[in-house]
């Protein structure tokens, strides 16, 4: 016997925080969380879980939390009113604005805590459509929207992702990403560590990155000049051409645009690339080769290629390693995720330019526009101007560029609602903050990792306690506003038709339990939503893996494309790029941290501290010691920062920590965090996007370090 949602005892759920969505054991005592602990029985997670999910009842309980609706009365100070009363007045000021100036008036930006709520994710797009609105913006462009945009060069679907068969790999190299603390991201492996390291007693692991990463620090490490990465990868495409390394079988039969790609190697000096990475030729040149000793080889690489000026080829040279070293479609190597949903295991096509930005010109990738022109599109005036902004789980001036702009922006809005936990900086210039769930208070399958499975794992967890207080589901509160607006949520499949046409509204997760039901899941394995609640740790399921599914390629020839008139026209870009003088910022982030919503979790920030991390040749050309307040700065703006001496820098190379600079009263323990908002030194506007992808520019950017005199 389990106990039900809310009674005292042990309940069985997992981890909604990242892909790994880990196994835990929740204790409820007096209807509260009052401990997790990981899951032993959890057949993916096998007992483990990372401190962030262990504490993360701090954020359930969190006295700072919101778990009322909040109307703004004056700047800074909110006051509780009655549901009914702010989902009145959001639905007849959403229709006004609409009316008057169009759907495209109404904006809307998405963070992460809400990405693995499948009722509140999947239904806020949902809403989005109903209003009719294509202005979407969120996390994707400081983190993912590259590597989306290279598989749509690739595959012709931005979310056709080729992901490394960590399990069985022999040797992994790994650009750009640090999953020791990242747990992998976007790969499912909750137990990454131990899977690294069982790759590296068979053959190695070996990572390409300018910091000694914790990841970089327990395998084998690479120091490389920041976004110098194409200029290796390049190099190393030449390196298998040259000696015969390259898979042409392959090539020939799956691959178009190989010769062409060859010829674009023809003009890479061994030389002039080691000047530019700072790595000398015989590396690179064993580089390749390693990756072809073995055809149980993988290329791997996250956020540290996503985010420089050409993140989108860096992406795109990652996969053509794999393709070309003969390391993709098979057991060890890279391979597309195993199909759980009807329908994934076929190719999808759209996703990339189904709108442009009204600043920039900028194409969407996955519906998602370049969030460094938001301020833009709130402050500049004409058609398509955004005078609302939606929010989900978001907090955009941590979180994204803009700085002051932005903030002006906010200021200025006719209507903001934040779909939100906490009141955070963004939200303190909200009209209405509406409180939704924590996962402990949902039901929910881990429905981002499907897009990710080697080895699929399915598992369903009912809510551990009620919703605290009058916080609500969000998938509610969108259909009660749409509701006021006489407007409904889209119907996609015939259940949903059949089900409006009854009365009544699906929710994502039933969908999602059709599509569990119809597809591969249940083809192999009858599962369902209801089978899953007799096995509450989870189940592998028994799927045969589709080595390099062609199915699942999109382009009209049905061949992956490794040549591009994209590619054609971003590698000129990089070849006449002059490389970035002086000192590089780097991105960095703490194994109890996630971008900022967890920095009021006492547990979780207690022992974090946002220093900026300088090499000790540098700090000693500046003057600076262990401790010392400095300067961080460039043409955007600057910061005031307490420096940390660090050799795990390659010289030339400092970081900073993402989502500090807390500054408003609506979470107390993240106030005294201390720290500064680094994305003050990233600009805003069309000049700090790359163009392909609206990606924006947040690592290796240029920026000067002083001394602050002491006053």
């Amino acid at each position: 016997m389990r106990p039900a949602t809310g009674e005292d005892g042990d309940h069985i759920t997992f981890c909604r925080i990242c892909t790994a969505v880990c196994g835990l054991v929740a204790t409820v005592e007096d209807g509260k969380v009052v401990r997790a602990r990981p899951d032993p029985d959890n057949p993916s997670s096998q007992g483990h879980a990372c401190v962030k999910g262990i504490a993360y009842h701090g954020v359930t309980h969190d006295p700072d939390r919101v778990t009322r609706p909040m109307k703004r009365v004056a700047p800074g100070r909110f006051e509780p009113v009655s549901w009914d009363e702010a989902l009145d007045d959001i639905a007849a000021r959403l229709s006004a604005i609409i009316a008057e100036h169009g759907p495209d008036a109404v904006a809307s930006y998405q963070g992460n805590p809400p990405a693995y709520a499948t009722d509140g994710m999947t239904g806020f797009r949902m809403f989005l459509k109903a209003l009719g609105t294509t202005k979407i913006y969120g996390a994707g462009s400081q983190d993912t929207n590259a590597r989306f945009t290279a598989n749509w060069i690739l595959y012709g679907s931005p979310l056709t992702i080729d992901v490394p068969d960590v399990n069985n790999a022999d040797f992994m190299l790994i650009f750009g990403a640090n999953p020791l603390i990242s747990h992998g991201s976007l790969i499912f492996t909750p137990r990454v560590r131990h899977q690294l390291d069982a790759v590296a007693a068979r053959g190695g692991v070996v990572v390409v990155d300018p910091r000694r990463s914790e990841t970089a620090a327990r395998y084998e490490h690479v120091a490389i000049e920041p976004n110098s990465d194409c200029w290796l990868m390049l190099a190393m495409l030449k390196t298998l051409a040259d000696e015969g390394l390259a898979d042409e079988a392959f090539l020939a039969e799956r691959c178009a645009g190989w010769g062409e790609l060859q010829v674009a190697l023809a003009g890479i000096d061994y030389d002039d690339t080691a000047r530019r990475t700072g790595i000398d030729v015989e590396t690179i040149k064993t580089l390749a080769r390693r990756l072809t000793a073995s055809p149980k080889s993988v290329c791997y690489g996250r956020v540290g290629i996503c985010r420089g000026p050409h993140a989108t080829l860096a992406n795109f040279l990652l996969s053509a390693l794999n393709m070309v070293g003969g390391t993709f479609g098979h057991e060890g190597g890279s391979t597309f995720a195993t199909p759980v949903l009807a329908g994934s295991d076929r190719a999808t096509t759209g996703g990339y330019d189904e709108v442009r930005s009204r600043v920039g010109n900028f194409p969407s990738v996955t519906q998602f526009l370049p969030s460094a022109v938001m301020p833009d599109d709130i402050l500049e005036p004409g058609p398509g101007k955004v005078r609302a902004l939606l929010s989900l789980g978001g907090n955009v001036l941590l979180a994204a560029p803009g700085g002051d702009r932005l903030r002006r922006g906010l200021e200025q809005l006719e209507l903001s609602v934040s779909f939100d936990l906490y009141i955070n900086e963004a939200g303190s210039y909200a009209d209405y903050v509406l409180p939704g769930l924590t996962f402990y208070e949902r039901a929910d399958l881990p429905m981002v990792p499907f897009m990710s499975m080697v080895q699929p794992f399915l598992q369903y967890a009912e809510p551990v306690i009620p919703p605290v207080g009058d916080a609500r589901s969000e998938f509610d509160t969108f259909c009660d506003i749409l509701a006021r607006m006489g407007l409904r949520m889209p119907a996609a499949s015939p259940d949903e038709v059949a089900a409006q046409a009854a009365g009544g509204q699906m929710r994502p997760l039933e969908v999602l339990d059709g599509a569990i039901r119809q597809g591969p899941a249940g083809v192999h394995g009858d599962w369902s939503i209801d089978k899953l609640r007799d096995h509450p740790h989870g189940v592998m399921l028994d799927i045969p893996i589709p080595w390099g599914n062609q199915e699942k390629i999109a382009h009209a020839d049905g061949r992956i494309h490794l040549w591009d008139d994209m590619v054609a026209a971003e590698l000129g870009r990089l070849f006449a790029a002059a490389p970035v003088e002086g000192l590089k910022l780097l991105s960095r982030r703490d194994m109890r941290s996630h971008n900022g919503w967890l920095h009021n979790v006492d547990r979780l920030i207690r022992s974090q501290k946002p220093t900026l991390h300088i090499h000790p040749d540098d700090a000693a050309e500046r003057g600076l010691a262990d401790g010392d307040r400095a300067t961080l700065s460039n043409r955007f703006g600057a910061i005031e920062v307490e420096v940390e001496i660090n050799d795990d820098h390659r010289r030339g190379t400092v970081s900073y920590p993402h989502c500090f600079g807390h500054d408003t009263g609506g979470w107390q323990r993240a106030n005294r965090a201390g720290g500064a908002n680094v994305n003050i030194l990233l600009g805003h506007g069309p000049d700090v996007v790359e163009a392909v992808s609206g990606t924006t520019l947040m690592d290796g950017i240029a920026v000067e370090v002083t001394a602050l005199q002491p006053a």
